[in-house]
C-alpha cells in the first residue's frame, strides 16, 4: 500500500463562463481523449448528444468502452452544461471520475486489512473512532463501545489527508464506503478542481437530505435578482417554454451555497414529463444556480419525451403537494444575500469551504484515487457528520457495524457466529436478527430465515427498516412457494414505503406464479417506474405481456430489457420465439 496524500497548490481559474474551471472545456475534452489514445484500455466508446432540442440546453452521454463498463457496472454517464462543449467535458469527467474510483476500490494493493487494534499494533496513525460515531450521528455510545463491536471486523484501510489540519491518517475505508458508498468521488483538471467538486457534492447531498427528511421550509430566490448572463439566459429558456421553475436557497447553516431547482411543465405532466427536483452547490451562488438548472435539463428529457430519471440526492415528486414546503415556502430572498465563498484561486475556494465546515465541527478528509495510467486528478472525499438521503437516519453505530460485518465476512458460518457475538454486546437489537435472517436466506435456508425475520419484527424495528424486513420475508415465502403469504407481507411493506421497486418485483413474480398475469404487469410497471434502469423488470414485463397475448408489448419490453442487459437468457429465448412465430 503506497502512501498517497493530498497537497493542494494555487490553481487560478482561466474559464468562468458557465462553470469555474482551471482550463476551458475544449481543452478538457482534448486532454481526456489524448490520454485515452495512449492507453491500452477501452474506456470511452463515444460522446453523444441526447437531448431533443426543445430547450436548447445540451445534454451529453459519455458511453463506456468495454473496460470501463466492466469496471464501473454502468454503460454511460451524463454531462451537463450551458454550452455543448461544457456538457461534453462534464460527461467525460464523470467517466474519468467513476473509472478512477472503481479501479482504486477494486485494487486490493491500495489497502491494508485488519481491525483498529491491529492497525495500532502496526504503528499506524489511525483515524480517531469519534469520527465514526460522528459519521452516523450517534450520541448514545462512546468510542470504547464502538471498538468492542468493531473488534475482529477485517476492514480495509488506506491513507487520507485531513484538509483542515493537514495531517495524514490511516482511514477505515470500509466503514465509510459502507455508509456513503458512491457519494464522494470527484475528478477535475487539477486536484484543486477535484477537491472542490467533492466537497460541494457532499454538502449538496447533506442539505438535501436535511430538507427532505425534516421538510424544512427554505426561501425562494427571486428570479429578477439574478444577474449572471448565462443564468438569466437559462431562466428565460424555462419561462419562454412555459415551464414553472422554482429556485430555493438550500444553504441552511453550512456557509456553502446550495441552490435547489424544482421544475414542472404543466402542459406535458404527467403524460410526457415528470416533476424534476435537483440541486447545485458551488462557492458562487449564481454558478450554483446554473449547475442546478442545467441538471434539471439533464434529467428532464426536455419535458416532452416520456423519459424517467433516477432520483438521487433529492426524491422524485409524483405531485406538487409532496414538495409544498419548497414551492410554497412563503419566504423570498435575492440571490446576492446568499453566502459567496468564490475566489479567483480554486485552492482558496477549497480552503474557504473547509473552514466553513470546520465551524460546524465537521472535518474534511480526502483520498487520492487517481488512476495510475489515466492520470486525471481524482479524489474520494469523506466528511464525517454529513447526511445522505439514501442512508438510514438511525443514529446507532451498532446498525452500521452490523452492516459492515455482513459485507466483510464471506463465510456464512463465521458470519452467523460474529452476529451472535454482537447480540451479547447489543441485546435486543432487531437489526442483528434481520442480518442473521438475511444471511440464512442468501444461503438457501428460507424457512430458518423466517424465524429471525419474525424475531426482528417482535423487537419493533425502526419504521424506516420495516420495509426491508417485510421484503425479505416476502422473498422467503416466495421461494417456499407460499405466494399468498408472500403477497400479504409484501403489501405490509408497501404500507410503510410505497416506493420500493424490490417489493413490486417480488409481488410481480408471485402473481406470475399464481397465473395472475395482469396483476403481475401492474407490479412490474411500477417497478420500472421507480427504477427505469432495471433490465430484469422490463424482461418480466415482456414475459407477462406474452402470457396475456400482447405480442407487440412483449417484443417491446423484451427488446428494451436486452438493450440494457444483453445477457438475460430467458429474455433472449422468449424474444427469439416471438420473432420466429
Amino acid at each position: 500500500m503506497d502512501k498517497k496524500v493530498i497537497r493542494l497548490r494555487d490553481c487560478m481559474k482561466t474559464y468562468t463562463i458557465d462553470q469555474d474551471k482551471a482550463i476551458s472545456p475544449e481543452e478538457t475534452v482534448t486532454r481526456f481523449k489524448d490520454k485515452l489514445a495512449h492507453l491500452n484500455l477501452d474506456i470511452l466508446k463515444e460522446v453523444k448528444r441526447i437531448d431533443n432540442g426543445r430547450l436548447g440546453i445540451p445534454v451529453y452521454f459519455s458511453v463506456c468502452g468495454e473496460d470501463a463498463r466492466k469496471m464501473t457496472g454502468t454503460k454511460k454517464q451524463m454531462g451537463k452544461g450551458a454550452s455543448a462543449i461544457q456538457a461534453q467535458a462534464s460527461a467525460c469527467m464523470e467517466l474519468a471520475e467513476r473509472f478512477s474510483f472503481f479501479t482504486f476500490k477494486n485494487n486490493p494493493d491500495n489497502f491494508i486489512v485488519g481491525d483498529y487494534q491491529e492497525m495500532r499494533d502496526l504503528g499506524y496513525p489511525v483515524l480517531d473512532t469519534s469520527y465514526l460515531l460522528q459519521s452516523v450521528h450517534d450520541e448514545k455510545h462512546d468510542s470504547d463501545f464502538l471498538e468492542q463491536i468493531l473488534r475482529g471486523i477485517p476492514m480495509q484501510w488506506t491513507w487520507a489527508t485531513n484538509l483542515r489540519s493537514g495531517e495524514d491518517v490511516l482511514m477505515p475505508f470500509s466503514w465509510f464506503f459502507a455508509i456513503n458508498e458512491f457519494n464522494g468521488p470527484s475528478a477535475g483538471n487539477s486536484y484543486e478542481e477535484a477537491a472542490l467538486q467533492g466537497i460541494c457534492e457532499i454538502v449538496e447531498r447533506h442539505v438535501c437530505a436535511l430538507v427532505t427528511h425534516e421538510k424544512i421550509k427554505t426561501p425562494r430566490i427571486n428570479h429578477e435578482s439574478v444577474t449572471d448572463p448565462i443564468a438569466t439566459k437559462l431562466l428565460t429558456i424555462f419561462k419562454d417554454n412555459e415551464i414553472d421553475l422554482y429556485l430555493n436557497d438550500f444553504t441552511l447553516d453550512t456557509g456553502i451555497c446550495t441552490v435547489a431547482a424544482l421544475a414542472i411543465d404543466r402542459s406535458s405532466f404527467p403524460e410526457q414529463s415528470e416533476i424534476v427536483y435537483t440541486a447545485g452547490t458551488t462557492p458562487d451562488p449564481e454558478k450554483a444556480l446554473i449547475r442546478a438548472v442545467t441538471e434539471v435539463a439533464q434529467l428532464a428529457g426536455d419535458f416532452n419525451s416520456g423519459s424517467n430519471y433516477i432520483a438521487s440526492g433529492l426524491p422524485k415528486p409524483l405531485a406538487m403537494e409532496e414538495v409544498a414546503h419548497v414551492a410554497e415556502s412563503g419566504m423570498a430572498i435575492d440571490i446576492a444575500s446568499i453566502p459567496n465563498l468564490g475566489d479567483a484561486n480554486i485552492k482558496t475556494e477549497v480552503e474557504n469551504c473547509v473552514a466553513a465546515l470546520a465551524e460546524k465541527g465537521m472535518d474534511t478528509f480526502m483520498l487520492d484515487v487517481v488512476h495510475p495510467d489515466l492520470k486525471i486528478p481524482a479524489i474520494y472525499t469523506i466528511i464525517p457528520g454529513a447526511h445522505f438521503r439514501e442512508r438510514s437516519m438511525i443514529k446507532d453505530v451498532g446498525l452500521f457495524a452490523s452492516k459492515l460485518l455482513v459485507e466483510r465476512i464471506d463465510d456464512p458460518e463465521v458470519l452467523d457466529k460474529r452476529l451472535a457475538r454482537l447480540e451479547g454486546l447489543i441485546p435486543g437489537a432487531y437489526y442483528l436478527d434481520f442480518y442473521r435472517g438475511r444471511n440464512l436466506y442468501e444461503n438457501g435456508q428460507a424457512e430458518a430465515a423466517l424465524v429471525h425475520f419474525s424475531n426482528a419484527l417482535e423487537l419493533i424495528p425502526e419504521q424506516e427498516d420495516l420495509p426491508y424486513v417485510y421484503s425479505y420475508m416476502g422473498l422467503c415465502y416466495r421461494d417456499l412457494g407460499h405466494y399468498d403469504e408472500a403477497l400479504a407481507v409484501l403489501k405490509k411493506g408497501l404500507e410503510e414505503d410505497e416506493d420500493r421497486p424490490d417489493i413490486y418485483n417480488t409481488m410481480g413474480v408471485c402473481f406470475f406464479k399464481l397465473e395472475d398475469y395482469a396483476s403481475a404487469v401492474k407490479c412490474f410497471e411500477r417497478a420500472v417506474e421507480l427504477n427505469p434502469s432495471s433490465a430484469m423488470d422490463y424482461a418480466n414485463l415482456g414475459v407477462n405481456h406474452r402470457r396475456l397475448g400482447h405480442t407487440d408489448e412483449a417484443v417491446h419490453f423484451l427488446s428494451l430489457a436486452l438493450s440494457l442487459d444483453p445477457d438475460i437468457e430467458f429474455a433472449q429465448q422468449q424474444l427469439a420465439e416471438l420473432l420466429t412465430d
